[in-house]
């Protein structure tokens, strides 16, 4: 045990900043979740997937804590009742789940499950994510929210949710979507109820801002309000109207944006309801920030401030608006869904092979080469790799690339042989590294040292595809805490970055998070013969919804993990990933097809001699399997 070692590892990759109680590393080293958010209550990750391995499924995979979302919603719904009561706020709060963050079945499940008892609904955004909610059996007093863009089929869709007993409310995006709500209804006994989306001037913060202001393509301006409330009170349907709703935007990194919106927005209430109707929900929108690097800041990637201080901010904001314009409290609802669900599940991967310049130690010993045999540039690299120094690394170092850039032009003009160029690539990188070592020990490294450290990091191949698994590391930039699983009691002696076994040059991950700035290269250890596994956190909110099967690699094995209050932790549920039969039948491949393409092959190629029967039977046999097997590599 080294403690010392573990209480680095936890600084150097920030979990206890970005894990929110939920992560951490044990005394053994290794990455433990902590599903109840109480530290006493661990499950070690690397002990899960060797339970896992031995069943047979193997990495890539996705772990889910069910129980971390159940945290995640108490956690949301506590804020706000310690906000409501602080400051004597006269309405309620109550959440609901936007579906589009993780429609995963499972994960959908344990939400429903999980809010029960809080009262938590769903938020749907289109007719597929609204006829799956339908199937839920939500709460009373739970809200079935429609957004989005609708046509006359996902209105008639709400009037029949209505009708099954469901709280349905639907949020009017434009006033075209209310002559149709209003068409319909003259046909229901059953009406839902009705909610205004209004588009504010104020603009949330971060990478989604543009979701809000007076360019969103979301909401109604003031005047489409005024003329919604008028065809409501000429269809004498003015009682159906319960909601004006809000929204600036995912992952608000400034809490200031927020504060300035939901003033505006309660005025945007109370002067609604002094005009003579009566909503009794004000919607808030989602946008509730996840801190992804730790810094507590508002980087893109992260928040300046906790989830109770946007409670406190909603409820006083609006409670003093509402005071001062002697209008009734509304309950407040909440659609936060990333804060929600990202905590809940890890990607991990094994990582198959090292490439790059630090994939032998520094030390390792040259290959042999006959003296006689050395271009004098050659014995001039070689004598700055035996001499280079603290005081001289720096010359040195420049002496060295003239030496390489003189010696590939010899080889361009013919004059060295490729053995020549092999052993002159190794010095000049040995030169390199040990340049790289030296400058490390000043307190301000030099701008060129800089570059090339980013040059010389190691390539660690990790076996998944980022398309799939996170997608929005490659098409946002959206930063996620990477660190290995184990381990943690060792110095980590490589900068890396990892590498997906995508043929895609983009499958590429070399930005990680950091308090201070975001790191170019990832520390990490040397492979042993023992796998060596990664994780990437907090990937539960969008990643699922996003991904796409680059190279036909679909999605992954999972796995749920629950603990119980003696600490004992048991695998509830597995999910095997996509196989390759039916990533082929989604892209409309037909298998019967392709199967007798196979046959008429190996026939031609017993006919020709060049197979026997039984050899060409034993290879349809093996194409079978291949073709219901895992697309992605196996352990070895």
């Amino acid at each position: 045990m080294n403690i010392r070692q573990i209480q680095e590892a936890r600084e150097l990759y920030g979990i206890d900043e970005w894990g929110a109680g939920y992560f951490g590393i044990n005394d053994e080293g290794h990455v433990v979740s902590h599903p109840t958010g109480e530290e006493h209550l661990s499950v070690s990750l690397p002990e899960v997937i060797a339970k896992l391995k031995s069943q047979g499924i193997h990495t890539p995979l996705i772990l889910r804590f069910p129980q971390i979302v159940e945290c995640q919603l108490e956690r949301m719904h506590m804020a706000f009742r310690q906000a409501i009561g602080e400051f004597n706020f006269k309405g309620k709060h109550i959440g609901v789940f936007p579906f589009k963050v993780n429609q995963r079945r499972e994960f959908i499940d344990a939400v429903v499950s999980c809010g029960q008892r809080l009262d938590y609904g769903l938020e749907v955004g289109s007719k597929t994510e609204f006829i799956a909610a339908l199937s839920y059996p939500l709460s009373a007093n739970s809200l079935l929210i429609c957004n989005g863009f609708k046509d006359r089929e996902f209105i008639d869709m709400a009037f029949l949710g209505a009708a099954m007993g469901k709280r349905v409310i639907v949020v009017v995006e434009g006033p075209d979507e209310l002559g149709t709500f209003i068409d319909l209804a003259k046909n229901h006994s059953v009406v839902p109820e009705v909610g205004l989306r209004v588009r504010l001037y104020s603009k949330g913060a971060g990478k989604w801002e543009k979701s809000s202001g007076d360019s969103s393509k979301f909401g109604l301006t003031t005047t489409e309000v005024l003329n919604c409330l008028s065809l409501l009170e000429e269809a004498n349907l003015q009682n159906r109207l319960a909601m004006l709703h809000f929204h600036i935007g995912s992952q608000i990194t400034e809490i200031k944006r927020f504060k300035n919106a939901i003033k505006e927005a309660s005025r945007v209430y109370a002067k609604v309801v002094k005009m003579g109707y009566s909503p009794t929900f004000l919607n808030i929108g989602g946008g509730v920030g996840v801190d992804y690097d730790g810094s507590k800041t508002s980087f893109l990637s992260s928040a300046n401030y906790t989830m109770q201080e946007f409670a406190n901010d909603a409820v006083y904001v609006l409670g003093d608006v509402c005071a001062n314009e002697g209008v009734p409290y509304p309950t407040i609802v909440t659609e936060s869904g990333r804060v929600i669900a990202a905590y809940h599940s890890v990607v991990v991967t094994d990582i198959r092979e090292v490439q790059g310049e630090e994939a032998l130690p520094i030390e390792a010993d040259l290959p042999a080469y006959a003296e006689g045999e050395v271009h004098k540039s050659i014995k001039e690299l070689k004598y700055i790799l035996d001499n280079i120094n603290r005081k001289n690394y720096v010359e040195f170092y420049h002496d060295a690339i003239e030496y390489q850039e003189e010696l590939f032009t010899l080889f361009n003009l013919g004059y060295l042989n490729l053995q020549d160029r092999a052993y002159a690539e190794d010095l000049f990188r040995r030169v390199c590294r040990r340049a790289l070592y030296f400058s490390s020990f000043q307190r301000h490294q030099l701008e060129e040292f800089d570059d090339l450290q980013k040059v010389m990091v190691s390539k660690y191949l990790a076996n998944f595809s980022m398309f799939q698994s996170i997608p929005d590391s490659w098409a946002i930039d959206q930063l996620f805490p990477v660190m290995p699983l184990s381990r943690h009691d060792e110095k980590p002696s490589h900068k890396a970055t990892i590498v997906d076994i995508t043929c895609d040059s983009d499958g590429c991950l070399d930005t990680f998070v950091d308090r201070a700035d975001v790191k170019t290269a990832l520390d990490l250890h040397v492979p042993n013969n023992e796998p060596y596994y990664i994780g990437f956190f907090l990937v539960g909110a969008y990643q699922e919804s996003l991904a796409n099967e680059h190279n036909l690699f679909g999605a992954i094995h999972e796995a749920e993990i629950y603990i119980n209050a003696d600490g004992d932790w048991e695998i509830t549920k597995v999910t095997k990933g996509d196989p390759i039969d039916e990533l082929l039948e989604s892209r409309n491949y037909d298998l019967k097809e392709m199967f007798g393409c196979y046959e008429l092959q190996f026939d031609r190629a017993v006919s020709e001699g060049k197979l026997s029967q039984d050899q060409a039977k034993i290879g349809l046999e093996r194409l079978g399997k291949f073709m219901r097997s895992y697309p992605y590599l196996i352990d070895r």
